[in-house]
């Protein structure tokens, strides 16, 4: 795409002109990367038109990125051109001297000037140069646009340079008009002869980076990266065909492919998954990098985005819950949220592909915190299923039967291994958001096995209700059901049940819990506190407090030390801060209980003095509490 670009630089190279270029594209796009890599190297074979000794052309490439004034471009020019001067091994001349403090005011080189006898020819002829101003658009507003095209004027017309303008033309159309009035096109005509619209050849330069990065100091990363082509480039080519993009992510990438081919390669465990270990890494990391670098994904943003990919093979979440119902939008709500942009960008339904999230790899990317291997593994091995440091025989059977592997099976094969999967349904041994992914895989292509489909709903549910499983939060993110899956009612009646089980184990185990907490509360009070309001834990937000038996409760408080009914004073202000978690308010109640018995101990004849103040005093702190509830 650039080989007409350059063919018309080029051209404007080999005639006298009085004019500048301006290359216009939106920001990222690969317009520096092509200036230095691929326009320069044949700048510096041509000709400059009418020289005596055939002088070639010297690009020099200005970022005008944050300059605020004339006077620091020429200063920028200076400093570009010094190493030119410095590497012929001359000082420059008294009789240029004056002349380039004249051009370049407000930089001291009379320390380089002597009284050799050295022409100015000898040393730099504007003629000579090819001056390309990048970044033109982030200049400071300190510098007006009309005084910077005057000093590029100046030099078209009086000293014959050529002039390239690197910009985002488009903004400064909109920056320099006011009033509907185009200012901008009124200044730029003076100066500007050619307009050229730079259109990104992403293959090429995608092509042009990996080899110079990558061919010879990593050759196992960059030949990945050539099998991975398409997939990268798609992506690189939906956002913008931002260059910046994909440099990010090839860098980022690069840490946790190394690391992982090094661990993989020894490890018979998760070798064979290799291939769709690197897919499903590759499909998750390269859109969070785009989203990542673009500025799109802010850290608001970071659940919405986790809660997208923890999902499994369907998507069934509009429709199950094992919490709260999920708000459904009116049509008149036209705005997307960004969740459901990256959805629509990224995750297609349609596509019968995991959607996996991977902590490690976020954290890292986001710069959370450093990429660590190890609990990559971790969430791959879980992913994967390894136990007891093998691949259990039920997984290796469902990899088997997976997309598209099991395309080559025969009829036969093909059916004795879904009879072998059946089986371990029959045992309960899969895990409860695998249910789903399993009865698709034995009823898809039109019911290829011909299983009759009541018979086999009502297999799972035997199965599942023999498994032994533990609660999963929000597991209807992790069923993923699109509404156009083959035999989509049954399908979902199977992750209906799963969640109805999951409703089941979540009611055993918070019992289970609560009764272990009150156990603990008996047995070991300073514990207890400590357990309950440890911060970053789940019991910190949990209404623990709700769910105990208020009576048993206040029989066993009775008991405690005044120092320990303190410290709860200063626990229960910890725990019910300013703003209280929602989640805690059910302990509202149990707050104006406590408050109510311990009113009623104090001032008894029974009650001792020291007793007394430390009523009070957790009196005064439930009270503190009770008034941060809205």
């Amino acid at each position: 795409m650039t080989e007409d670009l350059t063919k018309r630089i080029t051209q404007f190279l080999e005639i006298d002109t009085n004019y500048a270029v301006i290359i216009s594209g939106d920001y990222g796009i690969g317009k520096t990367f092509y200036f230095k890599n691929k326009l320069f190297p044949l700048v510096r074979n041509i000709n400059v038109p009418n020289s005596e000794s055939e002088e070639k052309y010297r690009p020099i490439l200005i970022s005008l990125f944050g300059i605020k004034s004339v006077e620091e471009i020429q200063k920028q020019i200076f400093l570009e051109l010094f190493p030119l001067l410095k590497n012929k091994g001359v000082k420059i001349a008294s009789d240029i001297g004056k002349s380039l403090l004249k051009v370049f005011s407000g930089v001291d080189i009379e320390q380089y000037v002597n009284d050799a006898d050295t022409s100015t020819s000898d040393i730099i002829n504007y003629n000579k140069l090819l001056l390309c101003f990048d970044d033109i658009d982030r200049k400071s507003d300190d510098l007006q646009i009309k005084e910077l095209f005057g000093f590029i004027n100046n030099l078209v017309e009086n000293s014959n340079t050529k002039v390239i303008i690197i910009a985002n033309e488009d903004v400064l159309r909109k920056e320099e008009s006011n009033n509907d009035e185009d200012t901008y096109s009124v200044i730029r005509e003076k100066v500007i002869g050619i307009s050229i619209k730079f259109n990104t050849d992403v293959v090429s330069i995608y092509g042009q980076i990996i080899n110079s990065k990558y061919k010879d100091s990593l050759p196992v990363y960059f030949n990945y990266l050539k099998d991975y082509n398409q997939s990268i480039i798609a992506r690189i080519e939906q956002n913008n065909k931002n260059i910046r993009n994909l440099v990010f992510f090839l860098e980022h990438y690069k840490i946790i492919f190394n690391s992982l081919d090094e661990y993989l390669k020894p490890d018979d465990n998760l070798n064979p998954f290799r291939k769709e270990i690197f897919e499903l890494i590759l499909n998750f990391t390269l859109p969070i990098s785009i989203e990542y670098k673009m500025g799109s994904l802010k850290p608001k943003y970071f659940k919405d985005i986790k809660d997208l990919h923890i999902g499994g093979l369907f998507d069934l979440s509009a429709f199950l819950s094992d919490g709260p119902s999920m708000k459904i939008k009116s049509k008149e709500e036209k705005v997307e949220t960004y969740q459901e942009i990256y959805k629509r960008k990224y995750l297609d339904d349609t596509v019968q592909r995991k959607k996996v999230f991977f902590e490690s790899i976020f954290n890292y990317i986001t710069g959370s915190s450093s990429f660590s291997i190890d609990k990559l593994i971790e969430e791959l091995k879980s992913i994967f299923v390894i136990e007891d440091n093998k691949v259990p025989k039920r997984e290796k059977v469902l990899n088997t039967l997976s997309y598209w592997q099991c395309i080559d099976l025969n009829t036969n094969e093909y059916r004795k291994l879904t009879n072998e999967m059946l089986k371990f349904v029959d045992t309960g041994e899969y895990k409860l958001d695998q249910y789903p992914t399993v009865f698709h895989y034995a009823t898809r292509f039109n019911n290829l096995l011909n299983y009759n489909l009541e018979n086999l709903k009502k297999r799972f549910k035997r199965g599942i209700k023999k498994g032994t499983f533990e609660y999963k939060p929000s597991l209807h993110f992790h069923l993923h059901i699109s509404a156009n899956t083959e035999f989509y009612e049954d399908l979902k009646e199977v992750a209906e049940y799963c969640i109805q089980i999951n409703k089941e184990i979540k009611v055993k185990s918070e019992k289970e819990e609560v009764e272990n907490l009150f156990e603990l509360f008996q047995n070991n009070f300073k514990e207890f506190l400590e357990k309950v309001n440890e911060s970053n834990t789940e019991l910190r937000y949990k209404p623990i407090f709700a769910k105990f038996n208020f009576n048993k409760f206040w029989s066993t408080l009775k008991k405690a030390k005044n120092t320990e009914l303190i410290e709860f004073g200063f626990d229960m202000a910890r725990r019910y801060t300013k703003y209280v978690y929602p989640d805690l308010n059910p302990e509202k109640y149990f707050l104006e209980q406590l408050k109510e018995k311990l009113e009623s101990e104090i001032g008894k004849s029974r009650t001792t003095k020291m007793d007394n103040i430390a009523y009070e005093f957790l009196v005064s702190k439930i009270n503190e509490s009770i008034n941060n509830f809205e």
